[in-house]
This record gives C-alpha cells, sequence and structure tokens, in this order.
C-alpha cells in the first residue's frame, strides 16, 4: 500500500470511529432517556402501578371497524396497593438495566477513541471489552430477575400469579447473551493480540 492509499484508508478508518463514536453517545442519551419514561410509566396512573407484561393468552373483540376477534398475549395492567418491595423491584429493573448498558456504551466509546489513536493490542483493551461483555451479560439478568420480582406483586395485588411466563423474561434478554459473547471473543483477540505482540517485540 502506497502513502497515498494508506493516508485513504486513515481518513476512512477515523470517519468510521467518529460514527462509532457519535453513535455510542446517542444511545447513551436514548437509554438515559428510555429509563427515565419508563420509571415514570410505572407511576403514570396515580395510586396504582401500571405495568405492561405478558399475561395468559385470552380472546377478545379488539376495536377494529365493527369488531375483530383477536388473541392477547400482552396487556397494560394497573394495580393498586402493591408492595413496596415489589415497586422498588420494578424501578430497578429499569434503572440497573439501563445504567448497565449506558456503561457497555461508555466503555465501548472509549475503546473507539484508544483504537483511533492506533493503541490496539494493550491490557487496557482486553480489560474494557472484557468488562463490556460482563456489563451486557449483567443487564440480560438483573432486568429481568427484579421485573420478576416485581411482577410478582403486581399479580399478586391483582389476586393472580405471574407463574406461566416468568421464564419468557429471561427469553427477552438473549439478544444481550449473544452480544455479551461477541463482546467476550473480542476480548480474546485482544488478550491475543496483546501477548503476540508481546512476543514479537521480545525477539526483536
Amino acid at each position: 500500500m502506497n502513502g497515498k492509499d494508506a493516508a485513504k484508508q486513515a481518513r476512512a478508518d477515523r470517519n468510521d470511529f467518529n460514527v462509532a463514536i457519535a453513535v455510542g453517545a446517542l444511545v447513551i442519551g436514548w437509554l438515559l432517556f428510555d429509563s427515565i419514561r419508563g420509571i415514570a410509566g410505572l407511576f403514570a396512573t396515580a395510586g396504582s402501578v401500571t405495568v405492561t407484561t405478558r399475561i395468559p393468552a385470552q380472546e377478545i373483540t379488539a376495536a377494529i371497524g365493527e369488531g375483530a376477534p383477536a388473541i392477547v398475549e400482552t396487556a397494560t395492567l394497573m394495580a393498586a396497593d402493591v408492595s413496596a418491595i415489589s415497586v422498588v423491584s420494578l424501578v430497578l429493573a429499569i434503572a440497573l438495566r439501563a445504567l448497565c448498558l449506558i456503561a457497555v456504551a461508555v466503555l465501548g466509546v472509549i475503546v473507539c477513541r484508544r483504537l483511533m489513536r492506533g493503541i490496539l493490542f494493550d491490557r487496557a483493551n482486553t480489560r474494557l471489552t472484557f468488562v463490556m461483555s460482563m456489563g451486557l451479560l449483567a443487564a440480560g439478568l438483573v432486568g429481568p430477575w427484579f421485573e420478576n420480582m416485581g411482577l410478582n406483586g403486581v399479580f399478586a395485588a391483582l389476586g393472580g400469579e405471574f407463574d406461566e411466563q416468568r421464564w419468557l423474561l429471561f427469553a427477552d434478554g438473549i439478544p444481550l447473551f449473544v452480544a455479551a459473547i461477541a463482546v467476550g471473543v473480542l476480548a480474546i483477540v485482544f488478550r491475543r493480540g496483546a501477548s503476540l505482540q508481546k512476543d514479537a517485540e521480545g525477539l526483536v
């Protein structure tokens, strides 16, 4: 690759990293907004807790035209007299998941900035990507865990049980688990690259 092509490639790489950093900043802003909106939505109805969740499948007549038969598996429920522990659990489900994802996005921006400066295979990038992987895993676990605790209280306040749908909450975290694996592989690549680079430097 000649000097002109190398400079062109460097500019292209720098532009890619700048786009990634900008997207990361937008993601952080969206996560903050969405978490605040989600927590506020819990208290949208005075004296009740409002949640949107899965319910046992049931037939309804949808208000479409003159009425259309439909089967619903998700509903927005409003429940009064929900225990304080359940309410706190619902808030934590939203807040902790958002905090984990925000932390991952921030670390991703830091990694991009380091790569843009030409820092590729070193221990810091390995540690950062490993923590990102653990953050994605935590986001996929703590959200459903606390949400399950909260929904147990909501259904109890309504005289029912949140039982059949609880495992589907963890199924919703599958994309985060897959992302955690992918970033974990990247951490392995960084660690292996740093090791090879150290060995190469020792031979010089």
